[in-house]
């Protein structure tokens, strides 16, 4: 009778050696990962104004980007305008008093090059992809100089051809 209750002692022992054990490495465990919550804490809390700062800039950077796209455009219409004048050709004055339409005085040297610009007018009058969609001649006259002064006036497509 002496065995088995000897047996029984040692097995439960163990068991409870086992558990002990056990519930020390899970307590080992939990500390660690209590540390590391801590750590990852403190990180977060450290670069919480950084974040802040980021999340602020990036507002910032919003807002002007869409305040630049509600501007008119000149600078792109310009570079269209210019695109336009063949070699030679100086652009006098430019008036966007009216955003759909852009008034243009050029001075032009020669007949070639009053030709060749009309011939590329003429091709934006058919409907090429650009901003412009109608092109009116107010009025070429030649100087004593013997340059051509051209006035124009180009109609913004809706969009600005976009």
């Amino acid at each position: 009778m002496l065995v088995p209750f000897v047996v029984f002692v040692l097995y439960f022992l163990s068991i409870s050696i086992y558990v002990v054990a056990k519930l020390y490495l899970v307590k080992a465990e939990t500390a660690r990962v209590d540390r590391e919550a801590e750590t990852i804490s403190k990180s977060i809390t450290a670069n919480d104004e950084n974040l802040k700062r980021f999340i602020l800039s990036k507002f910032i950077l919003g807002k002007i980007e869409a305040l630049n796209n509600d501007k008119f455009p000149y600078s792109d219409y310009l570079n269209q305008l210019v695109g336009f004048m063949p070699a030679g050709v100086v652009l006098n004055n430019v008036d966007f008093s009216d955003k759909s339409w852009i008034s243009v005085s050029a001075s032009i040297p020669g007949v070639n090059p009053l030709k060749t610009l009309e011939e590329l007018l003429s091709s934006v009058d058919k409907g090429s992809s650009g901003a412009f969609g109608e092109i009116f001649s107010e009025g070429i006259s030649r100087d004593v100089s013997g340059l051509y002064n051209a006035k124009l006036q180009f109609g913004i497509k809706k969009n600005g051809g976009k």
